[in-house]
């Protein structure tokens, strides 16, 4: 058999996790250290968010050398850090020399990538960035009805710049729409949602009726057990009165949709055929 190992025996698991409690005792030593620096001087406020920044840069070290550098520089900062706490002008000027080093060299670097930044060449998109960026300002377009659009069941125009577009009848789960051409316009997406979200919550409270009545029959079987006799008002027949209610607005819906569907299946009929009186008429003039 396999000899079982635990992870926590591990002489490299021992190792990390004692210099991740030692980096993070140094941490916090750094931290008070930084607030005992007198406030005279500013490059010595700016210290703490130095060093806050360099330990979440390199909090994440596995390398035990990088580890072990990053422990002894920490240590002789802390020394540096007490020194100066305690009184001692040198170290004072050396910790706002350092400090000042750092905010000039995080500048020039800043200002560096920004040249670098603006000597590069864009690179070209795809051709599949380059559709779905037309997409989304297609999207963007669309977002609002045009006011000038036409009711869709004004179609068929008379006359058409162009080749006429023949629409096709699709059905998003029982809601009827024409789709003239891809991509569909953000708005006729949008009313399909809505109409869908409202239609599904309705056969939610459809379902939850149809649970709810159970227990009202025995709330009214109850009532009638204890009273001996039947009450003019009865639990279950509250519920039916809602239960009827949404199925009349879900038959409404549908049938409206019905209609809807009909409806638009005679302007695509009325398309295809001018579409065809056209294409004819096309062909004999050449």
């Amino acid at each position: 058999m396999h000899r079982l190992i635990v992870p926590k025996t591990l002489r490299t698991h021992r190792y990390a996790s004692n210099q991740s409690s030692a980096g993070l005792a140094l941490y916090r030593a750094l931290l008070r250290q930084c607030g005992r620096l007198p406030g005279a001087v500013p490059e010595l406020q700016t210290s703490k968010s130095l060093i806050q920044q360099i330990f979440h840069k390199y909090k994440s070290l596995q390398s035990p050398s990088q580890t072990a550098n990053a422990l002894k520089a920490g240590y002789e900062a802390l020394d540096l850090l007490h020194s100066a706490s305690q009184g001692n002008e040198h170290d004072r000027h050396r910790i706002a020399t350092l400090v000042l080093e750092s905010q000039s060299i995080k500048k020039q670097t800043i200002e560096f990538q920004k040249a670098l930044a603006s000597t590069v060449q864009p690179k070209p998109l795809s051709k599949r960035e380059l559709k779905k960026e037309e997409s989304r300002r297609f999207q963007e377009m669309t977002a609002r009805r045009h006011p000038d659009a036409t009711p869709i069941l004004s179609r068929p125009r008379p006359v058409v710049n162009g080749r006429r577009r023949v629409p096709v009848l699709v059905s998003a789960r029982g809601i009827p729409f024409l789709r003239i051409k891809k991509p569909q316009p953000k708005n006729l997406s949008g009313v399909i949602r809505t109409k869908l979200d409202k239609r599904w919550r309705r056969i939610e409270r459809r379902d939850k009726l149809g649970v709810e009545i159970l227990f009202a029959k025995d709330e009214d079987e109850w009532d009638q057990l204890t009273l001996g006799r039947p009450e003019t008002e009865t639990w279950a027949g509250e519920i039916k009165k809602a239960l009827a209610e949404v199925n009349t607005q879900l038959k409404e819906s549908d049938s409206k949709n019905k209609e809807l569907a009909e409806a638009m299946w005679q302007v695509v009929l009325a398309e295809r055929k001018l579409a065809a009186e056209e294409a004819t008429q096309a062909s004999t003039q050449r």
